[in-house]
């Protein structure tokens, strides 16, 4: 692909370029530019081949005057309505002399690039000089646009057909070479869709390279629909991300392959064979969308940006579908027993290492409670484990044969920590669990107690902690059964919810049901949601479970 070079664009010259037009990014309704929701058009209503351009009956042109975003008649509590009217402040899009935008309109090719110039004019310093270009078959207002667009290969002449609608591949082709970014060498190790087999080498490595800069994103049914027409209001939000990235295109080595470890507290991720330091800043995208290091996990594939020899940006992708499942977390915290409330004490440590340790005569104590500590044998881990759920797994059975009660304490490996859990206090003192030893460096441990606490009342108690953020529209059931109920209640999980959101989407879910809400008390803190049972120093035997539908 060319480069363009930077020149002046005189002001005069940019003034004529203040009509534009929106295009292209996401009909989901949630502006993600999926393209996939609120949009009930085909966008095939401009069946003409002619490259003369067809505009309504009340023109755009220059000079005419246009209402603001907040006017818009058709744009009230429309998904994309902050996006718009970033857009029209800005002077890159305008709306009809009606008072309408019209967001499900399709746009065509040159309604879009005139869009995609309209930003440039104002970031960027293009050619305005071409042998090349000899006119083009459009309106007057519209030939300069076309000229720098070809002049700056922002658009290639052999796909510019300026009256045909405007896909979702011919959008991600402008938005990319707006960047002025080489793609030749972009890996396509992202490209998941099962509806892209007949694009060319070169079309999916401008789709590969629009995703890994979070431009677009596919459909929840693993397409992309390259060739779907794209919407005013759609073109709006991909214009907005392009703006977004002026100035933060990124630069630097990358290094792509599966993720091997990670260490959060080392701040080291190994990809292959080869350990990287991870700047304290770093940015992490998981399937296009911002995400943070706790959600990455070994056999991800990865493409980290490499500078100054600390890894400053991650993109990470998933292979499973199991990936696009919104993970929870359903735990009790107090049993509504009088005097046997409490909360489990839990002590976490780092990841073990890049390797499973070896411990064969190295020494490990645990002590519960304050009472006299139980020597830990080691000799079964000995480097020979496949990773840190077995680790876990052998310290469990270790630690039971030390205390003589295989289910005292349980060990697992979440989010690269080893996590130990008390259960079944004997007494009603805050429970604690300490170790010491020569092998608390290796499993990232430390002597201090790790305490939990004893309930305040004694009402049943159970928590719904929301682990990860969702990747795709998903609804859920919660299922809720006790002594005198049992009901079930849906969310509807849209992609892109935080975990926050979805915990308040919980939260509103199950205290909208009478049946549940008049037994319990339902409380939410980000990404926990906490029901108490009205029914004091009952033992309830509640269960709590959650699926997909």
């Amino acid at each position: 692909m060319k480069k363009w070079k930077h020149k002046i664009l005189p002001a005069i010259l940019a003034g004529t370029l203040s009509v534009s037009f929106a295009a292209a990014a996401n009909a989901q309704g949630n502006g993600n530019g999926n393209g996939n929701g609120h949009n009930k058009g085909n966008g095939n209503s401009q069946k003409g081949n002619s490259q003369k351009i067809s505009f309504p009956q009340n023109n755009f042109k220059p000079g005419n005057s246009y209402p603001t975003a907040y006017r818009f008649s058709d744009l009230q509590k429309h998904w994309a309505e902050d996006m718009v009217k970033n857009m029209v402040e800005r002077s890159i899009i305008k709306g009809y002399p009606d008072h309408t935008f019209r967001p499900n309109k399709p746009v065509t090719q040159l309604e879009a690039l005139t869009m995609v110039i309209n930003l440039l004019t104002q970031n960027k310093e293009l050619l305005t000089d071409g042998d090349s270009y000899k006119g083009y078959d459009v309106p007057d207002w519209a030939q300069t646009t076309v000229k720098l667009a070809l002049i700056n290969d922002i658009v290639d002449s052999k796909d510019f057909q300026p009256n045909k609608p405007a896909t979702r591949l011919f959008v991600i082709k402008l938005l990319v070479n707006a960047l002025d970014v080489d793609i030749d060498d972009v890996d396509e190790d992202n490209l998941f869709f099962g509806d892209i087999a007949n694009l060319t080498d070169e079309e999916r490595e401008y789709l590969s390279y629009a995703l890994l800069q979070s431009l677009v994103a596919g459909y929840e049914d693993k397409t992309f629909k390259p060739n779907k027409p794209v919407t005013r209001a759609e073109m709006a939000v991909f214009v907005n991300r392009l703006l977004g990235k002026f100035g933060s295109v990124e630069s630097g080595n990358h290094v792509k392959g599966t993720i091997a470890s990670i260490d959060e507290d080392e701040e080291e991720l190994k990809i292959g064979s080869k350990t990287y330091e991870i700047a304290d800043d770093v940015v992490v995208k998981l399937n296009g969308k911002a995400s943070s290091l706790s959600k990455l996990s070994k056999g991800m594939i990865i493409d980290a940006i490499v500078k100054d020899d600390e890894i400053t940006t991650i993109y990470a992708y998933t292979t499973s579908d199991d990936e696009d499942d919104v993970d929870f977390k359903v735990e009790k915290v107090s049993d509504g027993n009088d005097g046997d409330d409490f909360e489990e004490a839990v002590k976490t440590g780092s990841r073990v290492s890049d390797s499973t340790p070896d411990l064969t005569g190295e020494t490990l104590s645990i002590a519960l409670n304050g009472d006299r500590a139980k020597s830990i044998d080691l000799d079964d881990i000995d480097g020979t484990q496949d990773d840190g759920d077995e680790v876990a797994e052998a310290l469990e059975e270790a630690i039971g044969d030390a205390l003589g009660d295989d289910d005292r304490v349980k060990v697992s490996f979440e989010n690269n920590h080893f996590v130990f859990e008390t259960d079944n206090s004997p007494t009603d003192e805050v429970p604690s669990i300490k170790f010491s030893g020569s092998a608390l460096n290796e499993l990232g441990l430390n002597s201090t107690e790790a305490k939990g606490s004893l309930g305040d009342s004694d009402e049943e108690t159970w928590k719904i902690t929301v682990k990860s953020d969702a990747t795709t529209d998903q609804t859920y059931v919660i299922a809720i059964e006790d002594d005198n109920i049992d009901e079930k209640v849906e969310i509807d999980v849209d992609d892109n919810d935080s975990a926050e959101e979805i915990a308040d989407k919980i939260a509103d879910a199950l205290q909208d049901n009478d049946e549940i809400d008049s037994a319990y008390s339902i409380d939410v803190d980000g990404d926990v949601v906490t029901l108490t049972s009205k029914t004091d120093g009952e033992d309830l035997d509640t269960e709590i479970a959650i699926s997909k539908k």
